[in-house]
This record gives C-alpha cells, structure tokens and sequence, in this order.
C-alpha cells in the first residue's frame, strides 16, 4: 500500500471520528434537565462549541445573563405551582470542513418555594448580642430603557426581628460603572446590558435580582446585537424577536431612522421583512417580488406623492439604498441566494403600482401612526 493510499485512508478515519464525536447529542448541554425554586439563581452550562447564542422558547419569560457564552444565567420566576421553561442552545460547532450550527434545549422545572419557620425560640431575656440576619433586595423595575430611571431598597434583617434600611450603605456585587449608576436608592440604566444585582454588608448577600437594559427607538425594543460569527453562518442569521428582520439590520435601521416620524421606522422594518423573505425563497421569485415592490411602493408614496393625497412627505431617500443592501447581502450565500433571485425574475413582466394605490401597499397601520408624531 502506498503512501498516498495510507494518507487517505487516515483521513477518512478521522472525518468519521470526528463527526462520531460532533453528533453526540449531549456534547453542548452539560444538564438538559434542570429543576429549580422560585427567585433562585440558575445557570445552564455548554461547551464544545465556537460561539454560543441562547434564547428563552417558552414559559413565563426570565432576563437572560450572558446569551452569547457557554454559560447562562437568571433568576428563576416566583411562581405559586410548578411550571416549566424551555431554553435553545444555537451554537457553532467546528469540523475539519467548516463550522456547523447546532440547535439545542434545555428544560428547567421551577417550583414554588416551601416557606418554614423555626420553632426555637428561647426566651432568653439575657441576648445582648444582635446579628444580621438577611439582605432583602427590591426593585421597583427590572426591565429598563437606557438612560431610565428606577428606584430601589437594601433592607436588612436582625436577628431581633427589626428591619433597617440600609441601602446607603452595601456594597453592590455585580454591576460595573458603565452599566448602571447607582445613588442611594436610585438606579440609572446607562448601557444595553442584562446582569444579575446583589447587595452585601458584613458577609451577609442579598437575594439576585436580574436587570434587562435595553434601548426603545419610535417604539420599537431593540434587539441585542447579535454574535457575527453566528449571525452570518447561516442565510437568515439571527432574528431573536422572531419579526422577520435579521436583528443586525433591524437594529441599523432603527438607529438610522430614529429622528424621523414612526412610519419612516415602520417602513424600513417592512424593507427588512421583505429582503429577508426573497433571500429564503429565491425560487418564487416571481411570488416574493410583490414583497418587495410594496415596500418600495409605500416608501415612494412618502416620499414623492403623500402631500399630493393630503398627507405629509416624511422622507426624501429610499430605504432600500446601498448601505441597506450591503448590509443585507453581506456573505457569499446571502449574495447567492439574491442572484439566484434576480435571476428567476428574468423575462417576467412587472406592472407598477398607481400612486393612488401605493399607499395601501404598506403593511402597517398608517392612519394610526400619522395621528401619532
């Protein structure tokens, strides 16, 4: 057997060692069956993977620490009968030919919490000695847009029952100056981030409470930008708010239309849907074309013939314009799937749209919006 034979056939072997190993179904999730009490802390732990991207599928929805890393974390809901969450794993797995992109979930089993007391009390008249029992941390708003304002309260717990307010005076664990600003009982939301806050004084550490950062444009919650790597491995990327925008593009075109009225924003998300649409089904070309005139359409209505209808010009561009579509086509099977489209609409005929009727092409409530600013 010669060399170039022996060389191959070690190869073949590693390949399907490789894929043996890369097909284990419990090679990402360390515990895919997780249980839990209310307000506890818990953290669902991967591994084996380049890049990690978590999201929350169903029951009473919990802030998410840390989606993009092997570990998550969040404080389980308070909840009066047992209840069950789903989270998904989207990761990117490597091979000897590229990286692959693996889905998977875990389940958390929350169950309410067993209050106790103690029944030892001593009567003893002689006590001088008084200890911090607990920490009690609230507050008033754990979803935050930037730059809000909430307030919140350290109390304490002595062990001769009194309480004391103390939030002047812990350490806080957890949060860092760019994230939050914190003075006294009041708490500043200065960047799109989600943590976990505690308080602590003489050893003693309060309950967590976790905390969503995020930033709100012309009504819109914007999503977390997402991991790139992840987000161009595959042809629709990642959209975690499931509103048919891959959140990259939904997160550009809000900021850039942010100082514009609502329906500039709305018509720019209904772009993003539509470009999506034709990138995921090039073959029904002819089809999915009609998505993408009437979000031309509609963006042309506002920008050239509103006033002419009584209505105002709201904008003086087109959204689809050339940073949109570099944005939208920026790998190679994205560029591919839009050729591919471009391609199947060859030889058709395409009608445009009156002006009068362009109007109706938009797929959101315009009369709505224009009574709003």
């Amino acid at each position: 057997m010669n060399s170039k034979k022996i060389t191959t056939i070690i190869t073949l072997l590693l390949i399907l060692i490789f894929t043996a190993c890369s097909s284990d179904s419990n090679s990402l999730i360390e515990d895919k069956n997780l249980n839990a009490l209310s307000q506890e802390r818990v953290t669902i732990k991967a591994s084996n993977a380049e890049v990690y991207s978590w999201k929350q599928i169903s029951g009473t929805e919990v802030i998410l620490i840390n989606t993009n890393t092997s570990t998550l974390s969040f404080i389980a809901p308070d909840v009066q009968t047992k209840e069950t969450l789903v989270f998904e794993l989207e990761a990117l797995v490597g091979s000897i030919t590229g990286s692959n992109s693996i889905k998977e979930r875990a389940t958390v089993v929350v169950s309410p919490l067993e209050i106790t007391t103690e029944n030892n009390e001593t009567n003893t008249t002689n006590q001088t000695t008084i200890i911090l029992k607990s920490i009690k941390l609230t507050i008033d708003k754990t979803s935050l847009n930037l730059d809000e304002n909430t307030t919140l309260n350290a109390v304490a717990l002595y062990s001769d029952k009194r309480t004391k307010d103390i939030t002047d005076k812990v350490e806080w664990i957890n949060t860092d100056s760019n994230t939050l600003q914190i003075t006294k009982h009041h708490l500043k939301a200065k960047q799109e981030k989600n943590i976990i806050l505690q308080a602590r004084l003489n050893a003693v550490t309060s309950n967590a409470v976790a905390l969503e950062i995020y930033r709100k444009i012309n009504g819109h919650k914007l999503p977390p930008m997402p991991d790139k790597t992840l987000n161009d491995s595959t042809l629709l990327g990642v959209d975690s708010n499931s509103n048919g925008v891959r959140d990259d593009v939904e997160r550009y075109l809000l900021d850039k239309y942010k100082d514009h009225h609502k329906i500039v924003s709305e018509i720019a998300l209904q772009s993003g849907r539509a470009f999506q649409i034709v990138l995921e089904n090039p073959e029904n070309a002819r089809e999915t074309t009609k998505l993408m005139s009437a979000a031309q359409d509609c963006n042309y209505y506002f920008r050239d013939d509103a006033d002419y209808y009584g209505d105002p010009i709201l904008m003086d561009s087109n959204i689809m314009e050339y940073k949109f579509e570099e944005l939208q086509l920026n790998t190679k099977e994205r560029i591919k799937a839009y050729l591919e489209y471009n391609h199947n609409l060859s030889g058709g005929v395409y009608r445009l749209t009156p002006s009068s009727k362009a109007k109706a092409k938009c797929d959101f409530n315009v009369t709505n919006l224009l009574k709003s600013k």
